[in-house]
Order: C-alpha cells, then structure tokens, then sequence
C-alpha cells in the first residue's frame, strides 16, 4: 500500500476510534452507582459536591452524583428519613436523635467542625465575650434542636454558667433576618454561620465575639462536628462499594477545594462580598472541613451527647445507639 492509502486508511480509523473510546466511557459511567445527595439549597458544602462533579471525582470512584438542594431544613431532613436521598448533609446531632427515634439513618463522615459559627454584635456593641451575654436577648437560627443551638447552649451553660433559653432570653429566628434585628435593638446578638457570618463581618457593621467551634475545642480539647453525612441502613446495605467511592472522591474534592482558593470567588461575587471578604470566606470555610472518622473522634462526639442530655430538655439524645455512628465506609 503506497503512502496515500495508508493516510487515507489512518484518517478513516480515527472516528472510529474515537467512537469506540466513547463508547466505552459511556459504557463505564452507565454501571457506575447513582447517589442521590441532598442538601440545603445555596449550602456551601455545595461547592464541593460541584467541585466532585465538575472534576468528575465521582466517576473516578465509581460513582455518579447527583446533586439536589433543598430550600429548607424540614424538606432536607424528610427527603434522609424518607430515602428520597441516598446521602445527605446535616446536623450530626438530628441523624443520632432520628436513630434513636426508629429511622434508620446513621452517620458516616464529618463535613464540618463548626469553626464558622459566629456569635455576632454591631461593631459598636458594649458587649465584649461570650460572658457578658447573660441576661441579654440573643437570636439563633438552627432553631431550638438545631446543633448549632444547642453547641450554644452547651458552651454558654458548661464554661459561663447561665442557659439563655432557661432565662428566656434566646430567640429562634431565621438567618436572614438577624442582622436587621441587630441593627433595630430586638436582640442584642445573633448566632449565625457561613457564607452569612462572613458577610455580616465583612461589612464592618458586625463583629463576632465567640466562635463557637474553637471555644468548645479550647474548653474542651475535642472537635465538635456540625455538619455530617448519612445515609440509610437499605442503601448501604446495597451499595457498601459506592459510598466508600463517594467518600474518596469527597476527600478528593475537599482536597481540591483547599488548594484552589479560586472556586469561592464567583460564590463570593454573587454575595455581594469585596475580595477581602472572599478571601475570608475562603479561609473560613477551608478551616472548616474534616476529613478525620474515627472512633476517637466519635468519643468526643458522645461525650457532646452527654452535655447536650444535661442542658437540654427532657427527650433529647436521651439514647445515644452506638450504630448511629459507622465507619465502615471511611477512604
């Protein structure tokens, strides 16, 4: 064959080779396990589930995610309990209580320590410390069994010695609305978390007096969790190999998150926030992660438990199962 065939032979070989190498991309995506992953509408843990998605971490592990938001908690924590998700984001005390409550829902990875909880004043405010709350009328936006409130509770009643729900003085507001109360003089400080912490700060009008996630570590030398993952007792039992795969390609994407500060400027953008407060944000958020499951850090999460029993109202985390927890799935 002279030297014009075979070109002509090589060029007529190529789209079909690139075909078939299609193909069998397709062909491997198609037997990768779907996971439905829920979480709240605008969450920053959205960016790296897109990361996982955009980066195709997912596929790499097997894995084809599916991302859904859902605008609010009550609609989030029903879609868990009721596997209209596979996966889902939030508070790791909620997942412990719904076990003991009979739904079979459990915890399989930490997402983040609470290092972004912020409790915040107007920057002119003669309140200094956690301390000088008592007696004062301050706003959460978990909600009264959200974690985050009762992190609150717990830090103020343990390490300052007054309860501000028992005092009648905490309020339970939505996030939005706490800086507008803050400005009128309807509270005089607010509980509130990123990307809305970070904004309130950086505009200078606010400042924070506490974060809640180092407080309680400095106390008491144990990282808190606030944000975890579940999954239900069907799904795993099904598809052990998937979530294991998921939760390398989440390690992946935290991982990518961190060494490319870039993925929150867009996000920050759209937040109205100046570079300075994006970079913030970034620093925030990337402090934030955790990426350690194991059953030290599940000790330190029961002896939370324990507080939380104390301080709280009768009823909750009353029963702690140990199969709340699993590590079964960890990378």
């Amino acid at each position: 064959m002279n030297v014009q065939g075979l070109m002509k032979k090589s060029l007529l070989g190529a789209p079909l080779l690139v075909m078939t190498l299609c193909a069998l991309a397709l062909s491997v995506r198609a037997a990768d396990t779907e996971i439905r992953i829920g979480d709240m509408a605008q969450s920053l843990n959205g960016i790296a589930s897109h990361v996982m998605i955009d980066q195709e971490f997912d596929h790499k592990y097997g894995v084809d995610l599916k991302y859904q938001g859902y605008p609010t908690l009550d609609g989030l924590f029903n879609a868990i309990r009721g596997k209209q998700v596979d996966v889902g984001f939030g508070g790791w005390t909620g997942f412990a209580q719904f076990r003991a409550q009979g739904f079979p829902v459990f915890n399989i990875f930490p997402v983040g320590r609470g290092t972004s909880l912020d409790v915040l004043v107007p920057a002119d405010s003669d309140i200094q410390t956690l301390e000088d709350l008592k007696g004062k009328r301050v706003a959460s936006y978990a909600g009264a069994a959200g974690t985050a409130t009762v992190l609150l509770r717990v830090v103020l009643n343990d390490f300052y010695e007054f309860d501000p729900a028992k005092d009648g003085n905490l309020q339970y507001v939505g996030p939005g609305i706490i800086p507008t109360l803050l400005d009128s003089g309807d509270i005089e400080a607010g509980l509130l978390f990123d990307p809305l912490a970070t904004k309130a700060i950086a505009s200078g009008k606010y400042r924070s007096i506490g974060n809640l996630g180092d407080i309680y570590k400095e106390k008491t030398g144990d990282d808190f969790l606030w944000i975890s993952l579940a999954t239900n007792d069907e799904f795993a039992e099904a598809h052990p190999e998937a979530l294991a795969g998921f939760l390398k390609g989440w390690v992946e994407a935290v991982d990518y998150v961190k060494s490319h500060p870039k993925v929150f400027q867009a996000y920050g953008e759209k937040l109205g926030l100046d570079q300075a407060g994006i970079d913030m944000l970034a620093e925030r958020v990337t402090r934030d992660y955790a990426t350690t499951w194991n059953d030290k850090y599940i000790d330190g999460l029961k002896a939370f438990a324990e507080r939380a029993n104390r301080v709280m109202d009768k009823g909750y985390l009353d029963e702690l199962p140990d199969d709340a927890f699993s590590t079964r799935f960890v990378p």
